[in-house]
């Protein structure tokens, strides 16, 4: 029995391991472009390529990268990155699902990723401790998701309205979708950080950099489409410092901020 169980170890890490590796490869070979525009998109030499396409295809490279960062950070210590596991697979779910639903954009690159991941969230080392919180969880992060989450809802409702036009070049390509899955992609994060999930400190981060960029992108960029008002583009840049000032004030252990269960003192990463 005991070596039964050892062989189900070993093929499942295998199996975790293999995921990565994979993803790794994908990344390389497709993405190396997109992820650059995180940079170089804003020089006015790739702003004349991308024209009218400029904000959402950085968003689209926002929320590429931010799912990448959730999954790779399993390849280190992935007990400890549990919060961002199920960030990216969530992220990569959504944008999975609307890309079918919709059938926009590229799923010939999309599903590959959805599979890695989870093929990584089965096989996760932590096992069944995936679905289990950690030792903390944060009221006030939790009140800032639940802030977060109408405007983005209602983002999200209007940016699949406008997925069905085909008429519309920015919904054949997909972009709409895809600035769903930035606009989810808080949500997606930063549920998991605020319940305390073990990684919930990295968890935070990956949460408030897509809003963060994004309002970026609408003040730097307000006249394309798919940008916000002055207004909300800085209340999600807002928002983004709160939720990490929040985070990082918490993790010493003494704040009020986060409430910590009497069964363990676990610290979180």
């Amino acid at each position: 029995m005991a070596k039964a169980r050892s062989w189900t170890g070993m093929v499942r890490t295998g199996l975790f391991s293999l995921s990565l590796v994979l993803a790794a490869v994908m990344t390389a070979l497709f993405l190396p472009d997109l992820l650059a525009l995180l940079v170089m998109g804003w020089t006015a030499e790739a702003g004349a390529e991308l024209g009218i396409h400029r904000l959402h295809v950085m968003g689209i490279a926002a929320v590429v990268g931010v799912f990448l960062l959730g999954l790779f950070s399993q390849a280190f210590r992935p007990l400890e990155r549990i919060a961002s596991m199920w960030g990216a697979f969530v992220s990569i779910l959504v944008v999975s699902i609307g890309t079918v639903a919709f059938g926009v954009g590229r799923p010939e690159e999309v599903l590959p990723f959805l599979l890695v991941t989870t093929i990584a969230l089965v096989t996760h080392p932590a096992g069944r401790s995936l679905f289990r919180r950690g030792d903390s969880y944060s009221p006030v992060l939790l009140a800032l998701v639940a802030v977060a989450a109408i405007p983005i809802l209602a983002f999200v409702g209007t940016k699949l309205s406008l997925t069905t036009n085909m008429s519309d070049p920015h919904a054949a390509d997909g972009h709409y979708v895809m600035m769903t899955g930035l606009a989810l992609a808080p949500l997606a994060y930063g549920v998991f950080a605020a319940l305390g999930f073990t990684g919930w400190r990295l968890a935070s981060w990956l949460a408030a950099l897509p809003m963060a960029y994004y309002g970026l992108l609408s003040l730097s960029f307000p006249a394309q489409v798919g940008a916000t008002s002055t207004t909300w583009s800085v209340l999600a840049i807002l928002w983004a410092v709160a939720f990490v000032v929040t985070a990082e004030y918490s993790r010493t252990g003494t704040s009020a901020l986060f409430r910590r269960d009497s069964r363990t003192k676990r610290a979180s990463i």
